[in-house]
């Protein structure tokens, strides 16, 4: 069973469009470090996120990860935990994680790595969203992708 591990950044994007759910949907259970259930609901939050993180979601499962890949000295604090904790279960793992910084560690560790996009696209597929509709309103958020990356998720979709 693959152990999903997801960064704060794809949480909050969903949050703010109100697709949390869609994590359950994808892979039932999530596990998020301590450090990122601590970004979702500090004060400096985005009130959708911490709202939707207070009480947490019975598909998202926070764990302590007491032990931080040197590797990941030069990320921020969810991020770094993350990745580590993605370590930990690396023989069957998944991190959801969008900063470049921490796919490109994530990727020389030789961990599996899917971002808002692919989770986006995946939930198309499945039928449980509309691609564009739902590409639409991540850019009221300020979410941004590359151009070239969404024109190819959107050749893949058919659309």
């Amino acid at each position: 069973m693959t152990v999903v591990i997801s960064d704060t950044s794809v949480l909050c994007y969903l949050a703010l469009i109100g697709k949390l759910s869609l994590l359950e949907s994808l892979f039932t259970q999530v596990l998020i470090p301590d450090q990122v259930l601590a970004e979702c609901v500090h004060a400096g939050a985005p009130p959708e996120l911490r709202s939707a993180m207070n009480p947490l979601p019975p598909f998202l499962q926070s764990v302590p990860v007491p032990m931080r890949l040197p590797e990941t000295a030069s990320l921020d604090e969810g991020e770094s935990a993350a990745i580590s904790l993605a370590w930990q279960h690396r023989a069957d793992t998944l991190v959801l994680i969008d900063e470049r910084a921490g796919r490109a560690i994530a990727s020389a560790l030789g961990l599996p790595i899917r971002g808002l996009l692919g989770i986006i696209t995946e939930s198309h597929r499945r039928g449980l969203l509309e691609f564009d509709l739902t590409m639409a309103q991540l850019e009221h958020t300020g979410f941004r992708i590359a151009a070239p990356l969404l024109q190819k998720a959107r050749q893949q979709l058919g659309l």
